[in-house]
């Protein structure tokens, strides 16, 4: 698994109930326009505001739609026995890959954080994304990492989303170093082309779910060395990244995006997240003119 993941966005009706219709028309169009991966239940599709249940139901159906795509379940928890069971029901219905964020909330050693992951990876069989966000969980080490990486094979990867190249950088030297078959992937649309630079296999980056078109054209410029175009749609990506910055959680960040460029996935937000209002969206209007026309 290579290239351009979409963490997916988890669309609601008014009601806050699932909106199952519209869940299906953007995997269709994630996979016509030729994403690489979908990823279900990830941060930007809400997941900690979903139950055990409706997790399990969104695996299911998207797994029922992905087909021309990697198919990545999120299967995060702070209790190590619900991420083992929702692994495992990850691992049943045949997913590709399960992407694992650490436990939040509680602060955790390394120790912690070692023991956490080797009771999922010794349990299941699934390959395990490891998914470092350490500005809403747990932060996940270099020397964490390799030590998984080197006494599980069966956990296959890192997302990171974390605002610092040299921290990239050292993953891809230390880690991959060691183990040419793992993967890296920034979360971070603004480090795409520096995580492929250094020699990381691509991005699963929420911006996909609304602008796919720039990053694939990014990935397509790098794998064919046309540099130059590369770095013109890094800027774009660059440019894009202050979404984030202009709203209150990427929930309402991204799905004010989509709104405003013609998705049927309504701006709902699941409480205690909040949608940000007229002015944010304004702001969101302008900034997607000026990078997408």
């Amino acid at each position: 698994m290579r290239g351009v993941i979409v963490p997916l966005v988890t669309p609601f009706n008014e009601d806050y109930s699932i909106d199952v219709p519209a869940l299906e028309e953007h995997i269709e169009f994630l996979q016509t326009v030729g994403v690489h991966g979908i990823f279900i239940n990830a941060t930007t599709g809400e997941f900690t505001s979903l139950s055990v249940e409706e997790r399990k139901f969104l695996a299911e159906k998207g797994r029922e739609l992905v087909n021309a795509s990697f198919y990545l379940v999120g299967t995060a928890s702070s209790n190590t026995s619900e991420v083992v069971e929702l692994t495992k029901h990850a691992q049943d219905i045949g997913a590709d890959y399960a992407v694992i964020a650490p436990p939040y909330y509680c602060p955790l050693n390394d120790e912690a954080l070692f023991r956490h992951y080797s009771m999922v990876a010794e349990r299941t069989d699934i390959p395990i994304i490891l998914y470092n966000i350490p500005s809403c969980a747990n932060a996940l080490s270099v020397s964490l990492i390799k030590r998984l990486t080197l006494e599980y094979s069966n956990i296959a990867g890192v997302k990171e989303t974390i605002d610092s190249i040299n921290h990239i950088r050292d993953v891809i030297l230390d880690v991959k170093g060691e183990r040419n078959d793992f993967r890296v992937f920034t979360g971070l649309d603004q480090h795409f082309l520096n995580t492929l630079a250094l020699g990381g296999d691509g991005g699963i980056m929420a911006c996909a779910n609304f602008a796919p078109e720039v990053h694939l054209a990014l990935w397509k410029a790098f794998q064919e060395k046309r540099f130059e175009d590369a770095f013109e749609y890094a800027r774009r990506l660059a440019k894009l990244s202050r979404v984030y910055d202009l709203a209150s959680s990427f929930g309402s960040a991204i799905k004010l995006a989509m709104s405003l460029r013609g998705f049927s996935i309504r701006p709902v937000l699941r409480p205690p997240y909040l949608m940000d209002g007229e002015n944010v969206k304004e702001g969101i209007r302008k900034l997607l003119a000026e990078v997408l026309g």
